[in-house]
């Protein structure tokens, strides 16, 4: 390491130009905050490879659906809507529902809207119109209103709840505006009926980016909190005001590197790395801390500021390097994962951790040449002490058994919760009871439960929608999907067709189906054309659109329900030249996203422990070595498996990418030990003795560490929101399970297999690399 004591002793010798060109490089980086800017697009949060997401992009790109609102007027006082007051209202929000900006017009759908039509008989004449062109305002005309309603199976119950105390009208609109800025415009538009004697409430997809914004600004309210709980535990812990504000001033300066380097870089703000900065301030704190440690101790052994800065950065430098390379690397490989705001936020950590570690390299030192060294000290015993005191009895009594029993039964008992994992569940449980979009949610679903959709596409040559088979098939496969429980109810081209029969042959034996003749079909099509069919058909006639209304988003009910349309498919082929696109709409997309991203979570941590393993064991030149280091990672994460289990928390995206990250921040514990058990082990040349002694420093300095971190992340588990909890309980629960399995399982393994590690060449004296250090600072 000779070079690197070159290095370090220039870095001292020329402390001031290196704050000089580190302040200078901060304003280049940190010019990239005024490119930096936010997107929380759910598109972000899709899986870009997944067929669903394909679909459902070429489904809403032509008929549109995924950013439809459901508006439900309800009357206050409990009655049913069927009254002339409640009738105009509905007929007032369809049309003002129709001037919105970005709106598809012909997929506003209510009892007023001019792409609901009404088709009868009229002296042996089929005639298509308004389903209610004009507000009824008699009984007479309000009781023939409602049996027009009744009478056509696609709009009964859609229009009006089965209970007939809600009237709801659909509104759709093209990709274009951020979906809550829809959900602000439309609470905007109906603001002024709720005074009217009913309840207007909202739902759709919409109103949950909305609940999404709020949750990203809570969690920028609680950067502030959790910077001063970290600074605060590191000022318990070093008992200095250096202690606190150079790992602080790192951690703060790590942030503002990766938040210019997003912004030079076009890394957006979105909804998941909204939280880096947390992290980043956490573990950027956790490196200095770690660096800060050793310098207290070359402080009192050598009693001169510049020899420490140099010995403890030589020292633990190659330390540093390999605990954040690890990390950043482990977290870049996020970016890999073919989520865009999960590479968003695998990248940003990757770049506040490299960053934390140029600064530990570079700026630390220097700066910590032209101060003082620190005149209070941590103390060397406390309950800190005699804890690591009695982890060094348990480690060293009979060989660490106690430790691998007690391993084992924690083990054993994570494999009994990871049999209880709950896998998925509904969206909604992310959102508050308390907010908007769950009170709105649950205010709708106590009159209709089919606010989630399955689209269904059937694509063919021009013309082929007009075509019996394609008509018959599709209608088969809606009485298919109608047998699963989960769905409410659908709709379809096959529907419109249907009703065109009904009405030419009221009086056949099953005159609600698709009928058999071409000819009339074609006729009865021609005949009945309106502007409801673009709701589900193209102009070309190639495609229909078939639309499943379902009770809920829950994976676990959506898988089975494609599955079981896709076995239907397989044995009922679609006929030729007609292909059968499954499946679009939210429930599919939220089980892509399931699917993909959380065993795509499970599959990335495999991928970040090989990362850990290979930069371990290259850097400490031994592949054993590294297996040591990815041993508690792998404890840790398997025991919060089990946590979830026994918790009842759900694994999916978010728990998933919860445990990633901590697996990512766990190394750091193991590689700081190693290091120092290894150096001690040579200094003293006796096992127990480094092992205490590696525990007083190493040990202490994790501890410190781990306790800043978990510290920090629990300011959030205060939340009314599931994700921030999820980070606040999880993230403390892996830093604890992280730290106690590196200060115990740890060196029980090292210590009875005696890797060659441990034993390898001797560094350099720190007295050798203090001599060489720079006369000390007036």
């Amino acid at each position: 390491m000779r070079w690197l004591e070159r290095y370090v002793r220039w870095l001292v010798g020329h402390a001031w130009v290196v704050l000089l060109a580190v302040a200078v490089a901060t304003a280049g980086v940190a010019s990239g905050l005024r490119q930096l800017r936010t997107d929380f697009s759910f598109e972000a949060s899709l899986p870009e490879g997944h067929p669903y997401v394909a679909i459902d992009k070429q489904i809403r790109s032509e008929f549109g659906g995924r950013r439809t609102m459901i508006v439900a007027v309800v009357p206050r006082d409990g009655g049913e809507i069927w009254r002339p007051e409640v009738l105009e209202i509905v007929r007032e929000v369809t049309l003002d529902a129709l001037r919105l900006p970005d709106v598809m017009s012909h997929a506003v759908v209510s009892l007023a809207a001019p792409s609901v039509r009404h088709v009868e008989d009229r002296d042996g004449e089929i005639r298509v119109d308004y389903l209610m062109r004009d507000v009824p305002r008699t009984p007479e005309a309000i009781a023939a209103l409602r049996a027009r309603l009744e009478s056509d199976p696609q709009l009964r119950g859609l229009l009006v709840t089965p209970d007939q105390r809600a009237a709801l009208v659909f509104v759709d609109f093209w990709d274009g505006p951020p979906a809550w800025e829809l959900a602000d415009r439309v609470d905007a538009m109906v603001e002024r009926h709720r005074g009217r004697g009913v309840d207007v409430w909202l739902t759709g997809e919409p109103m949950f980016a909305r609940s999404d914004l709020g949750q990203s600004a809570l969690m920028a309210r609680r950067i502030p909190i959790t910077f001063l709980v970290i600074a605060l535990m590191l000022l318990l812990s070093f008992r200095n005001l250096q202690g606190m504000l150079i790992p602080m001033l790192t951690a703060t300066l790590s942030c503002v590197w990766a938040l210019g380097l997003m912004g030079h870089t076009g890394i957006v703000i979105d909804s998941w790395n909204v939280a880096t900065p947390i992290l980043l301030i956490a573990v950027a704190a956790a490196h200095s801390a770690q660096m800060l440690k050793r310098y207290v101790e070359e402080v009192r052994r050598l009693g001169d500021n510049r020899a420490a800065v140099v010995a403890s950065t030589v020292v633990m430098g190659p330390v540093m390097i390999a605990a954040g390379v690890t990390a950043a690397l482990g977290f870049a490989s996020l970016a890999l994962f073919g989520v865009r705001s999960i590479a968003n936020l695998g990248l940003s950590c990757a770049y506040g951790i490299g960053s934390a570690v140029l600064l530990e390299m570079t700026f630390i030192p220097a700066l910590r040449a032209v101060l003082p060294a620190p005149r209070r000290q941590p103390a060397d015993g406390g309950p800190t002490q005699r804890l690591l005191s009695l982890l060094g009895d348990v480690v060293l009594a009979r060989r660490g058994r106690a430790v691998l029993i007690a391993t084992g039964l924690a083990l054993a008992l994570g494999a009994a919760g990871a049999t209880r994992i709950r896998t998925f569940g509904p969206t909604r449980e992310y959102v508050p009871a308390d907010s908007d979009a769950r009170l709105h949610l649950d205010a709708i679903e106590r009159h209709f439960q089919g606010t989630v959709t399955m689209t269904v596409l059937y694509a063919g040559e021009p013309g082929s929608a007009k075509t019996v088979p394609f008509l018959q098939h599709m209608a088969a496969l809606q009485a298919e999907l109608e047998r699963d429980q989960l769905v409410l109810r659908t709709s379809s081209l096959a529907d419109l067709a249907k009703i065109l029969h009904r009405t030419f042959a009221s009086e056949a034996p099953d005159p609600y189906r698709v009928p058999d003749d071409q000819e009339l079909l074609a006729q009865l099509l021609f005949l009945g054309d309106s502007p409801a069919f673009e709701r589900f058909t193209d102009r070309a006639q190639s495609e229909g659109l078939l639309v499943a209304y379902l009770r809920d988003d829950d994976s676990a009910r959506v898988g089975p329900l494609v599955r079981r349309a896709e076995r239907w498919l397989a044995a009922n082929p679609p006929p030729a030249g007609v292909r059968v696109e499954l499946a679009g709409g939210m429930g599919p997309i939220v089980l892509a996203i399931n699917e993909h991203t959380t065993w795509g979570k499970i599959l990335n941590m495999i991928v970040v422990l090989a990362v850990i393993y290979a930069v371990s064991s290259l850097i400490m030149r031994s592949p054993a070595v590294g297996a040591y280091v990815v041993v508690p990672i792998v404890v840790t994460v398997f025991l919060l498996f089990g946590s979830l289990g026994w918790t009842g928390t759900r694994l999916d995206m978010g728990s998933a990418t919860v445990i990633a990250m901590a697996a990512g921040i766990g190394a750091d514990y193991a590689i700081y030990f190693l290091f120092r058990l290894r150096e001690e082990r040579r200094r003293l040349g006796d096992d127990a003795a480094a092992v205490r002694a590696t525990l007083a420093t190493s040990g202490r300095a994790i501890l410190f560490v781990a306790a800043s971190i978990g510290a920090g992340f629990a300011v959030i588990a205060f939340s009314p929101y599931l994700g921030m909890r999820l980070f606040g309980t999880l993230m403390p629960a892996a830093m604890a399970l992280a730290s106690l399995a590196s200060l115990t399982l740890l060196p029980v393994l090292v210590l009875r297999r005696q890797p060659r590690f441990l034993a390898g060449e001797a560094a350099a004296p720190a007295s050798e690399v203090a001599a060489s250090a720079p006369a000390r600072a007036s």
